[in-house]
């Protein structure tokens, strides 16, 4: 039996905009089967029943800004279940949407591991996000 110590519970994005990030979240969560679990004025949450990622407004920090090249968090992964999955998520939601694609799109990564296959995307906030099998 594998333990379940020490997964990742939850994680919690301050954004620059809420009505903003909370439409991209929503849009973005729902699409891979998380259903909204908290909202409020400034704050919301979906889970997926292992998950939760929440979405927060502190207005002191809207002008600050984010850039994953320093120091903090560089990107979140969520799991695919195969690259086709990866392939439709780019196709179905990422294209539509004109949502910033990063490092061409859809493709291996065999400097991560055999078989990594990702696509990399951007949130308003430019917090990069990846889609991983």
């Amino acid at each position: 039996m594998v333990s379940k110590w020490g997964n990742i519970r939850h994680v919690e994005i301050n954004v620059s905009n809420f009505e903003r990030s909370k439409a991209f979240y929503q849009d973005f969560l729902e699409w891979l089967g998380y259903e909204q679990i908290v909202g409020g004025k400034e704050f919301a949450g979906w889970g997926n029943g292992e998950a939760e990622i929440f979405v927060t407004y502190l207005a002191r920090y809207k002008d600050s800004g984010f850039h994953r090249g320093h120091v903090g968090l560089n990107h979140v992964a969520f799991q695919a279940k195969s690259k086709a999955d990866v392939d439709r998520f780019h196709s179905e939601f990422l294209v539509p949407r004109s949502i910033k694609v990063l490092y061409g799109g859809p493709k291996e990564y065999p400097e991560y591991r055999k078989g990594y296959y990702a696509v990399y995307f951007e949130d308003p906030d430019r917090i990069k996000l990846e889609f991983v099998h």
